[in-house]
């Protein structure tokens, strides 16, 4: 990969100012010119992102840097078909995604069947104690997602971890819109069944 800085170190930032006013189409174009460095610029902006998907998707660090490393380079290797009118991340995603989701189905996937259940939001007051509550429940619900199947992980960390819209998480997914949002009410319907077992677990 164009890059040797590692994908988990990915953020906003760059390395000298100028890459921070580039664009990533600019970035793109520049690199299908020859300009070698110009993906560095990428890698860092959504190095971090893609490495998060990936560790939620499959659960295991080693897997995660391997997946997005990959990811990077089949990504790398197909920028003649990113369509430039796009943003790079959902594209980036789709491919990290993809990656991971294979990664898991190879060598420990198990797709367990889920009951369908309402939705329901809770929201949290603001202060210091509801702040260490948030916390601990993003531990919990981090936790009680590893024990879904991949794509649901896959589709709640593209729509609630990494915020994107329902149409990005088509794109990023490639799957209609309506099997999108099937995926994501079945999905907090599982984690939301996942969190009460855990808590009648831990109360027991």
């Amino acid at each position: 990969m164009p890059s040797g800085k590692s994908v988990q170190e990915g953020g906003s930032g760059a390395i000298g100012g100028c890459r921070l006013t580039r664009t990533d189409q600019e970035a793109v174009q520049r690199c299908l010119a020859g300009d070698a460095d110009a993906y560095s610029t990428l890698v860092e902006r959504y190095g971090g992102r893609v490495y998060y998907i990936a560790l939620r998707i499959t659960g295991d660090p080693d897997a995660a840097s391997d997946c997005a490393q990959e990811a990077f380079i089949r990504a790398h290797k197909a920028l003649h078909q990113y369509d430039p009118s796009l943003s790079f991340g959902p594209w980036i995603f789709r491919i990290v995604t993809n990656v991971s989701l294979n990664h898991v189905q190879r060598w420990h996937a198990h797709q367990t069947q889920v009951e369908e259940l309402p939705e329901v939001a809770e929201p949290l007051e603001s202060g210091p104690e509801a702040s260490a509550l948030r916390r601990e429940a993003l531990s919990e619900v981090i936790a009680a997602m590893s024990e879904l199947p991949p794509a649901y992980r896959a589709a709640l960390t593209l729509r609630h971890m990494q915020q994107l819209s329902y149409q990005e998480v088509d794109d990023a997914l490639g799957i209609p819109l309506g099997t999108v949002k099937t995926h994501l009410h079945r999905a907090r319907a599982a984690l939301k069944a996942r969190l009460a077992a855990r808590k009648r677990e831990t109360q027991a």
